[in-house]
């Protein structure tokens, strides 16, 4: 295909569908396979809703996780040709946008099921109805919930022993299709935990993977002298490779594996 037609798409399933067949896959199984074995699935549970989630995304009917949308990319090989890649990133901006050229779309973000391949998304409440709820729900129940953007006031009511613990590593390793909190972020030592819209523009580009909200955590503050609640950053890996980063002040070293590879074996 010409590398100029591609910016004709302007619906990202279109394009999606399209690109799946110049590449060999017409048909859902092989695809649905490969994306298991980059995931590190291989259930049957997990094949059947990798093949379900496919055909609802080339039919339009969902849009993929920025992690499963990130994976696929790499099977299809968007990355070897510009224009395929600003068309593909365009027009799956434009789905996250709720807005596809110019339309409003009733698509749904793709929900976690008990066989779904794609991990939960932590909940999302605003601070006011995370102060509402926390005066009629039982103590430590809002911390199954990610609330973004709370101050101190807000979270103490939250059961810290609920939530996961980041705790820093300078070197991260991974194997593909895992993930791994390994940062947080606050506002201030007297601050609550960062809002994801802050903190995510100050994120490097990856080579091996992506970055996401993370939810809430706990995390050892050093330069506070405490541990608090924070925004975690959670790392997706999605391809081998090592690399140096630096994450918000913190210089990591990432080493992400095949899937046959054990962490920490080298590549």
């Amino acid at each position: 295909m010409i590398s100029d037609e591609w910016e004709r798409f302007r619906s990202w399933h279109l394009l999606f569908d399209r690109l799946c067949r110049l590449r060999g896959y017409p048909e859902n199984a092989a695809l649905a396979s490969a994306l298991c074995r980059q995931l590190g699935r291989s259930g049957e549970k997990d094949f059947q809703a990798a093949e379900k989630n496919l055909r609802s995304w080339r039919r339009g009917r969902r849009i993929p996780l920025r992690r499963n949308a990130a994976i696929l990319a790499r099977l299809l090989d968007v990355e070897t040709d510009p224009v395929l890649k600003r068309m593909w990133n365009k027009t799956y901006r434009a789905l996250q946008d709720g807005d596809e050229g110019g339309r409003t779309t009733d698509l749904h973000c793709e929900a976690p099921a008990a066989d779904s391949i794609a991990p939960s998304r932590p909940a999302t409440l605003s601070p006011r109805m995370a102060l509402l709820l926390s005066a009629t729900l039982p103590f430590g129940l809002l911390a199954a919930v990610g609330l973004p953007g709370l101050t101190v006031s807000d979270v103490v009511s939250i059961d810290t022993a609920k939530l996961p613990t980041v705790a820093y590593n300078a070197r991260a390793f991974l194997s593909v299709g895992t993930e791994k909190l390994i940062h947080g972020a606050v506002e201030g030592c007297d601050g609550g935990p960062s809002e994801w819209a802050a903190i995510v523009d100050h994120l490097p580009t990856s080579e091996t993977g992506i970055f996401a909200d993370g939810g809430l955590a706990t995390k050892m503050m050093n330069g506070c002298g405490k541990e608090m609640v924070v925004r975690a950053v959670r790392f997706i890996a999605i391809r081998p490779g090592v690399e140096e980063l630096k994450v918000l002040n913190a210089y990591f070293k990432i080493e992400v594996t095949s899937a046959s590879i054990e962490p920490g074996q080298g590549l």
